[in-house]
This record gives structure tokens, sequence and C-alpha cells, in this order.
């Protein structure tokens, strides 16, 4: 009798008799293929796992960077919420005094106050922010 033709996944010949060497090969190569299906899979699990773990990390690390820069912003704003009642009375005083260069030196302190900013002290923070996230300047924590 003819051998039947195995080719991947197919049988050619259904009803010849298959012999006990290709019966062995085709197991085995069931065995192999699932042993590396199992292997590819832990692999990946394990990849997905340290992903998970990784993204974790990160963000805690945000989080606690994210508690800092709000408590800082609230006790600046605090600080200038403060100064800037302490101006506005300062200016009621001094228009209540008819003093015109006391106004006009609290009024430029307002002005200078307004163009302040609590950041004003990073070097060139537009250009970090522009290039926060590109291809050049990818973002690292």
């Amino acid at each position: 009798m003819t051998e039947p033709k195995v080719h991947v996944g197919k049988v050619v010949n259904a009803k010849a008799p298959i012999a006990n060497a290709d019966a062995f090969a085709a197991l085995n190569q069931i065995v192999a293929a699932a042993r590396e299906y199992g292997q590819i899979r832990q692999t990946e699990a394990t990849k997905r796992a340290a992903i998970a773990a990784e993204e974790h990390v990160q963000v805690d690390r945000i989080r606690a960077a994210e508690g800092v820069l709000k408590l800082y912003f609230d006790r600046v704003f605090e600080e200038r919420a403060k100064t800037n009642a302490e101006m506005f009375t300062r200016l009621d005083e001094a228009m209540e005094s008819g003093d015109p260069q006391m106004v006009h030196a609290v009024v430029r302190g307002i002005v200078d106050l307004a163009q302040s900013s609590p950041l004003a002290g990073l070097e060139d923070f537009g250009k970090f922010w522009a290039e926060l996230g590109t291809d050049d300047n990818p973002v690292e924590l």
C-alpha cells in the first residue's frame, strides 16, 4: 500500500494506513509545538508582568512628584495671596491718604507681582515644555 503524503496539517490520502514512524513524528511535532507555545506564552506573560510593574513604579513616581508640586504651589500661592491682599490694602490706604507717590509705588508693586511667576526662576521652561515627549527628548521619569 502507498503511504499517505502528509502536508502541514493535512493528510492527502485519508484511507491509506499510516506508518508508526509517521504517527510518532506527528506526535513529536504536536508535543514540540505545545512546548514552544507554553514557553512563548510564559515569556510573554513575564514581559507583560514586567511592563505592569514598571508602569506601577512610574505612576507612583508621578504621584509623588505631583504631591510635592501641589504642596509647592499651595505654599507659594498662599504666600502670594497674602502679599496680594496686603498690596491692595496698602493701595486703599495710599488712595485714602491722597499720596500720589505712594499710590504709584503700590501700583508698581502690584504690576511687578502680577508679572512674576512661581516658576519664573526655571531656565527656559517654555522650551522644556515644548520639547516634552518628542522623539528628540522622550519623557523619562
